[in-house]
């Protein structure tokens, strides 16, 4: 969701066994926070979803509106721990041209924070990574879909393509008007997208 933050927390709860403490179970809390509707936005793009739209969307813990600046997101999340021993804050590589950089406020924030917080890049991408290899039943249903919509726009590129070259074999004119929908030939790779493009859109 464009314009969203998405807070994650694992807290492992331990037991004592003899005089060793042992992870038993965990509790993982996600706080999706998204904007609230701007009226001066409404008349150029989509709303965003309200809080009650996005729980039946999201599977999520709790779905609060984004405070007025991130760095609340931040200290919210680092209180709503206060009291574990220590922090540990994942991130994505920090020197990869393939992620933004995380501000160094909101750096300088957490490490300021009470309690001691550790930053790491070491582990989030490779999760993240692991986890889109898991596919749920509705998702597997989505891809499904996504091809099935895919293979039929590819066939209507493939039938324009025979509509161009069985023209072109009979050399018709269209005496300098422009050429209707019905009428459109493929001659160059941008035209072959823009049909493909157009076909799926059409089914959604």
């Amino acid at each position: 969701m464009p314009s969203s933050f998405l807070i994650a927390s694992y807290i492992p709860e331990h037991t004592i066994e003899g005089d060793l403490w042992s992870p038993s179970t965990t509790s993982v809390r996600t706080t999706l926070f998204i904007p609230k509707a701007d009226q001066s936005d409404l008349m150029w793009s989509v709303p965003p979803p309200s809080r009650e739209e996005a729980s039946h969307t999201h599977d999520v813990t709790t779905i609060e509106y984004l405070p007025s600046s991130l760095n609340e997101v931040i200290e919210k999340s680092v209180k709503d721990l206060a009291g574990s021993n220590g922090v540990v804050v994942h991130t994505l590589p920090k020197d990869s041209v393939l992620f933004p950089k995380m501000p160094q406020e909101h750096t300088k924030q957490l490490l300021n924070a009470d309690g001691a917080v550790t930053l790491t890049d070491g582990y989030l991408l490779d999760a993240l990574q692991r986890t889109r290899l898991l596919k749920d039943a509705d998702e597997i249903e989505m891809i499904k879909q996504a091809n099935q919509i895919s293979s039929r726009a590819h066939e209507v590129v493939m039938r324009v393509l025979g509509m161009a070259v069985k023209r072109k074999l009979e050399c018709e004119g269209n005496s300098g008007r422009p050429l209707l929908p019905g009428e459109w030939l493929i001659e160059k790779e941008a035209e072959a997208e823009a049909i493909f493009v157009a076909s799926c859109r059409r089914e959604g």
